[in-house]
């Protein structure tokens, strides 16, 4: 059973600006046969502390977030958060989390998402105002 990875170890990996935090992050990915869970909550936090604390476009942010994602060493849902991030990348209006609760939404077959948000309504197919 791998161990997880928290947002800040991910987000040393991806900014490489605590040097010692760094290193260590990155000796536990590139460790032979490494494999490590990162849950979708992580990826969130991590999307926010770019977007709002590192002042990262949204470009930017899921071009690091992609990164992560698709590291062999990496065990989580890839292939949905890249099509969140997707959905991110295209509505500058819509947050991440709105983003992954639209897809979510679409993807499990629970749509739609009911919401009182009308730029998410408008946005994504499976969202609707109720």
């Amino acid at each position: 059973m791998p161990a997880s990875l928290d947002t800040n170890v991910l987000l040393r990996l991806a900014l490489r600006d605590i040097p010692s935090q760094y290193a260590i992050a990155q000796g536990l990915i590139t460790t032979s046969g490494a494999r490590y869970r990162v849950a979708d909550i992580a990826i969130d936090e991590m999307v926010h502390a770019l977007t709002y604390h590192y002042a990262m476009t949204r470009p930017q942010v899921a071009a690091i977030v992609r990164a992560i994602i698709w590291d062999v060493a990496i065990d989580t849902s890839s292939t949905f958060l890249d099509a969140v991030l997707t959905l991110f990348e295209a509505n500058k209006h819509l947050s991440f989390t709105d983003c992954y609760l639209a897809e979510d939404a679409r993807a499990s077959g629970n749509a739609p998402l009911l919401t009182f948000d009308k730029k998410l309504a408008a946005s994504h197919p499976a969202a609707e105002l109720p």
